[in-house]
């Protein structure tokens, strides 16, 4: 069974099959064309060939055996073939089986252009030795029967080739849509690899910066102060439980559906951005909070990269400028929230510049995946400024009019220094 199977989906195994089957025709055809039981409309072929001279036949039927590599070869002997069959005096009847099978293949495998001429030409070869040699003459037997049956086999290989030209020009489309799937799956692989390793970097990098800050504050007033030393300790250990809360939120994101360790992604809003300036003051990094506009909870796609931006900014600012004065403003539109962040004071480039880059490569990527807006420049007379505009692709949820909210309204609120 598995010998059939393979010989079927084999695309060779056609050629010797239908090699032999061509071959019986042939050689039975012309042998009852050349000893008829009857004659033919009162014509009586004067000659009969010998057993021997049946080889003519044969060898032009098993020519087909190489006719899927060398067609027009094939063609050419099986003409020269039936030409020498006519010689012997003898009908072309049989003959013509595998001319039309070499016909058919050379008219599915070559170029029109040249199997249209070999075509003609190997025709009227056939013709005028049928007319000049054969028992019928010029306008019987085969002379006349064969050019529908040439004409036939020639416009059926033409089909089978323009039919598997299709098939393959089908096959490189179907592989050119499978290759732009599996890039398309790549990238957003890549997409979300990439979108993970920024909350990663953003969480850790803030983290480290802030326990690194306390940890040298507790080494200094460990001995001199040890209340203070304490407190700073404390807020270690609160920065890496934050951080260690979010890690888990964002690893929840790797894990199969349904896990029965799932965490809720943390979605920050303003609170949590006031509660990060509150933390930076703490610190002695001395930051200002300041809201513009009415106070409204944007998609959640635009709350947390916001409240990342402002995150990365002010770790920066900690790990190359901590005696810097800082400036957070956010700024609630209609369309659009609007992120500016301003150190005026201390190395103020530094703290945007220094290090691999990756926090403002960071904040690109976050501002260009919202299809926002991004820019860190110099100031003039020292400093630097980070602004980013983040459009509010969903539409957020603002307060209802007349509705008193826990945040300041359009007046602008500063959030000065907590000690």
């Amino acid at each position: 069974m598995n010998t059939l199977t393979s010989l079927r989906q084999s695309k060779f195994w056609p050629i010797p099959i239908g090699t032999a089957f061509v071959a019986l025709l042939t050689v039975i055809g012309a042998y009852v064309e050349a000893y008829p039981h009857n004659h033919y409309g009162g014509l009586h072929l004067s000659t009969h060939p010998g057993l021997v001279a049946f080889a003519v036949p044969l060898a032009s039927a098993l020519a087909i055996l190489f006719v899927r590599k060398y067609s027009i070869a094939v063609f050419i002997f099986t003409i020269l073939a039936a030409m020498g069959w006519s010689a012997l005096g003898q009908l072309n009847g049989a003959m013509l089986v595998p001319i039309l099978v070499a016909l058919f293949w050379m008219a599915k495998s070559t170029s029109w252009h040249r199997a249209i001429p070999i075509g003609i030409l190997g025709a009227i070869a056939l013709w005028v030795a049928n007319g000049a040699l054969g028992p019928f003459g010029w306008i019987g037997g085969p002379g006349l029967t064969m050019w529908p049956e040439m004409i036939t086999a020639f416009a059926l290989g033409n089909v089978a080739s323009a039919r598997q030209l299709w098939h393959l020009e089908a096959r490189g489309r179907q592989a050119d849509a499978e290759r732009a799937r599996e890039e398309e799956v790549r990238g957003i692989i890549n997409e979300e690899r990439m979108r993970i390793a920024r909350e990663l970097h953003d969480v850790v990098a803030h983290t480290m910066a802030m326990i690194n800050i306390q940890a040298s504050a507790a080494q200094l007033l460990l001995t001199s102060d040890p209340q203070r030393a304490s407190q700073a300790i404390g807020e270690i250990h609160a920065a890496s439980k934050s951080a260690l809360q979010e890690l888990r939120s964002i690893l929840a994101i790797m894990r199969p559906p349904g896990h029965e360790d799932d965490h809720s992604a943390i979605v920050p809003d303003l609170s949590a951005i006031q509660g990060l300036v509150e933390k930076v003051n703490a610190l002695g990094m001395e930051t200002t909070l300041s809201i513009q506009g009415d106070p409204f909870e944007p998609p959640a796609a635009v709350a947390l990269a916001s409240f990342r931006i402002v995150q990365e900014a002010l770790t920066n600012v900690a790990r190359h400028a901590s005696d810097a004065t800082t400036t957070v403003e956010l700024t609630y539109g209609p369309e659009a929230l609007t992120i500016q962040i301003d150190n005026t004071a201390g190395d103020a480039t530094a703290a945007f510049q220094q290090g691999s880059g990756s926090g403002l490569i960071g904040m690109q990527e976050r501002v260009r995946s919202l299809a926002g807006f991004f820019s860190a420049s110099s100031l003039e007379g020292g400093g630097f400024r980070v602004r980013v505009v983040l459009p509010l692709s969903q539409e957020a949820t603002r307060p209802e009019p007349g509705t008193q909210t826990s945040e300041p309204r359009s007046t602008p609120t500063t959030s000065g220094r907590h000690r």
